[in-house]
């Protein structure tokens, strides 16, 4: 049914963003910003990157499909490299993140890149929604996009509170726990992959 298949793409693609473990990234680049004399309020930031999302998680529903075409990749090759790709991606996050250090000090230059994207939509992402172009509908995946970023969106405008509930080391552990799904989905689609190639 469609709605089971949005929600299964919303599920997946929310893991692989993983705004857990950014939180105390922008939360603390935030502070020293308005620290700094930066006026800004954390919802506006939060607002400003959910439209960067939205767009990004929108253009790749829609084009995932016509690169596959375009570039004459094999859907089994896809699934293979891509889930290769996001079982890094998960490693990497459970050692907390290491691309974060690449954070632009200034909120301004750092909403679009590189918070918005590489480090929530990032190749991860990108990786897992034109996987998911090859066995789900345009409609499905933009759907499951929009859920997708409204989580986010909500962990992300909460993530203050977040960080007082659970503290810093609260939230970097439940991001922890995503990479996990984060590297069982890589792993899926490795052997989606090699099943396929092997019926070609």
């Amino acid at each position: 049914m469609i709605i089971d298949n949005v929600i299964v793409i919303a599920v997946k693609v929310f893991a692989v963003m993983d705004p857990f473990s950014i939180i105390p990234y922008i939360l603390s680049i935030f502070e020293e910003a308005t620290q700094g004399g930066e006026n800004m309020r954390w919802s506006y930031l939060v607002n400003k990157i959910e439209i960067a999302v939205i767009v990004l998680l929108l253009l790749f529903s829609v084009i995932g499909r016509f690169i596959l075409q375009f570039l004459g990749i094999q859907p089994y090759s896809l699934e293979i490299g891509g889930g290769i790709l996001l079982v890094y991606l998960g490693i990497d996050t459970l050692g907390g993140f290491q691309q974060l250090k690449f954070l632009s000090k200034r909120l301004e230059e750092a909403v679009v890149t590189p918070i918005a994207t590489p480090l929530i939509v990032g190749p991860g992402t990108m990786t897992a929604l034109v996987s998911l172009s090859v066995q789900n509908s345009i409609l499905e995946l933009a759907l499951g996009s929009l859920i997708a970023s409204a989580l986010t969106y909500a962990v992300l405008l909460t993530g203050p509170l977040l960080i007082k509930v659970l503290g810093r080391t609260g939230t970097v552990a439940a991001g922890r726990f995503t990479a996990i799904i984060i590297a069982a989905f890589g792993v899926q689609l490795i052997i989606q992959g090699i099943s396929q190639a092997k019926v070609a």
